[in-house]
């Protein structure tokens, strides 16, 4: 009952394989391209370039695994089609469903083994290939010196030359800054040539310098204490030149170096900093809203303003009550404190619109760790998807149309992954929300999978599918009109 199942899926392998090859290949090409210049201008030893080539390949085989799962679909089942096994299987009266199933569970056995590998290892290789990284732009770049460059790498030293030699270390043209102590000038070194050597045992940097001038101001504005000292032959050693690599410990993680269960805790902590900042919020609008309603109260009004000038002498004399404020006599005194006012209601806004602030950027936080967790899990499902996408065409097309169907892949993987890029920038924002952002890709890609199949199971070519389908609706008008 297996055995054709058994036979699909060993036709499966090798084409994987040879995808995974290929796509990985042009990956280090690119890795290469990206950080030779790094790791030569640092001088790092080749241990280290390999530790940050195999970190790399964590983030890498996110990646390729599902890239290469649609071109093994292509070259797999259209070699089962150009062999006329296709056709077989048919007269024997198996289903083009049963054909593509063992292609869907291989599919469907990577997109877990992804899920696992993008929540689990690929956190753990992003940071530390990060912390690798900057490790080694910490280096410092005593291999190469390159001329016609201003170097400012070592600790109290600014270093030019307009030529070197890279094979005997001779310098031309060298101008060395000793900067000195805050208030005092520093000393400049200019000479016409040199070398330029290092001493290991010593871990010195040594210019032996000939036929220049030294420069220096040892009191600042006094000009008569300038000197300059010319010299057939001088010698600079630069001492403690670390030409190691310093490694550290970076607590901090990114959203693309946590799990999935450490960015759900992060967003709890984001939502109970969101609650104070809503809290902060309407603690000061009642505050504010308190203050305007107070003054609707006559007695606040006069204990707050005084009474009505004049009122208590009345009062006095004829025993009658004090008159109420009136509205002029309560703006006209309300003048009086009018600037005070003005800034509480200004320091009021003020807060206001600093929580408001702060909880939109906590709202960004939250939309950037969804979107990185949504996005490890739609990125495994392209395999299943990629599959039901790829072998239809390929039965249909056959080894005749493989440049085609290889053609239809490369766009439909690359307009892929520009819906995926472009949501993630849409969610990011606020725009979009993340489950649509990522998961809107693979509702289009699968809808369109399943209508090839479709096309495909009824015997149909892909082109007479595709206008059929269009014209379709046209058709049932027209017979609509003519009765």
């Amino acid at each position: 009952m297996l055995i054709l199942e058994r036979y699909i899926l060993r036709n499966y392998i090798g084409p994987f394989i040879f995808s995974v090859s290929v796509i990985t290949f042009v990956f280090i090409m690119d890795f290469i391209i990206r950080y030779i210049d790094l790791f030569l201008e640092k001088g790092v030893k080749f241990h280290i370039v390999l530790q940050a080539f195999l970190l790399s390949l964590g983030h890498m085989f996110a990646l390729i695994i599902p890239m290469a799962v649609l071109p093994a679909t292509l070259m797999s089942y259209g070699n089962l089609a150009s062999e006329n096994e296709i056709t077989a299987m048919k007269t024997t009266g198996v289903s083009l469903y049963r054909m593509i199933l063992p292609g869907a569970v291989a599919g469907t056995v990577l997109a877990i083994a992804l899920v696992y590998y993008n929540s689990h290892v690929l956190p753990e290789t992003n940071h530390a290939l990060l912390n690798l990284l900057i490790d080694i732009n910490r280096k410092q770049p005593t291999v190469e010196l390159k001329a016609n460059q201003r170097i400012d790498d070592f600790k109290g030293y600014t270093i030019y030359f307009r030529e070197k030699n890279d094979r005997t270390g001779e310098i031309k043209d060298v101008q060395i800054v000793k900067h000195a102590a805050k208030g005092v000038y520093p000393t400049t070194i200019n000479a016409e040539s040199g070398t330029l050597e290092f001493l290991v045992a010593e871990n010195v940097l040594r210019f032996d310098l000939a036929n220049g001038e030294i420069h220096e101001l040892p009191v600042r504005k006094d000009l008569s204490t300038y000197r300059r000292t010319k010299f057939k032959n001088y010698t600079i050693n630069i001492k403690d030149v670390d030409r190691t690599l310093q490694r550290s410990d970076r607590k901090h993680r990114g959203d693309r170096e946590m799990s999935v269960q450490m960015m759900r805790e992060k967003i709890e902590d984001i939502y109970a900093d969101i609650g104070l900042a809503d809290a902060k919020i309407i603690r000061s609008a009642n505050s504010r809203m308190k203050a305007t309603f107070d003054h609707l109260d006559p007695e606040y009004r006069e204990s707050l303003y005084g009474g009505v000038e004049g009122d208590s002498s009345a009062a006095g004399k004829t025993g009658t009550k004090s008159i109420p404020m009136t509205l002029r006599t309560v703006q006209e005194r309300g003048r009086q404190t009018a600037p005070t006012k003005s800034r509480s209601e200004f320091i009021t806004r003020q807060e206001i619109e600093t929580q408001i602030n702060t909880k939109n950027s906590y709202l960004r936080q939250v939309n950037r760790y969804r979107v990185e967790i949504h996005k490890k899990y739609s990125i495994p499902f392209a395999c299943i998807i990629f599959v039901l996408l790829g072998s239809p065409i390929a039965i249909r097309t056959g080894k005749s149309g493989m440049n085609t169907a290889i053609g239809l892949s490369i766009l439909f993987f690359l307009v892929y992954y520009i819906c995926l890029i472009g949501g993630e920038k849409l969610a990011d924002r606020g725009f979009v929300n993340p489950i649509v952002a990522m998961w809107s890709p693979n509702a289009v890609f699968f809808l369109m999978a399943f209508l090839l199949l479709r096309a495909a199971a009824r015997e149909r070519s892909i082109t007479e599918w595709r206008f059929a389908a269009l014209l379709k609706p046209f058709r049932r008008n027209a017979v609509a009109n003519s009765r």
